[in-house]
């Protein structure tokens, strides 16, 4: 009986463990933008950002765009002529037909992936 009791109070300590001392995945994809000036449509979910725009993330980090437009309903974040432009993790990378001069890379917050 006492070796039950013990053998029952092992297993659920080592149950209880595992659950108090796991590290919870964070999905902390939060985008940091530093920018001077900052206009919302809150009917578009549209955010433009301009002057000296600086993002950073766990994807890609950037200095001094031009201008920003984050599209919160096709999850796009298009960057306009960036300086110091970083990619550190995605889960892709494409390679548009669109002239040199213009300078735009959309970053796609959902599915991760940048077109340069």
């Amino acid at each position: 009986m006492i070796k039950s009791l013990k053998i029952t109070g092992v297993f659920l300590l080592l149950l209880c463990s595992q659950q108090i001392f796991s590290q919870q995945k964070s999905d902390d994809d939060a985008l940091k933008f530093k920018s001077e000036n900052t206009h919302r449509n809150l009917q578009k979910k549209i955010t433009v950002f301009t002057g000296n725009v600086s993002l950073s993330s766990k994807a890609i980090s950037f200095e001094n765009a031009e201008k920003v437009i984050v599209d919160e309903i096709t999850n796009e974040v298009k960057i306009y002529k960036p300086k110091n432009f970083k990619i550190i993790h995605v889960d892709g990378l494409m390679k548009t037909g669109k002239q040199p001069d213009e300078d735009v890379i959309v970053y796609n917050t959902k599915t991760k992936t940048v077109s340069i």
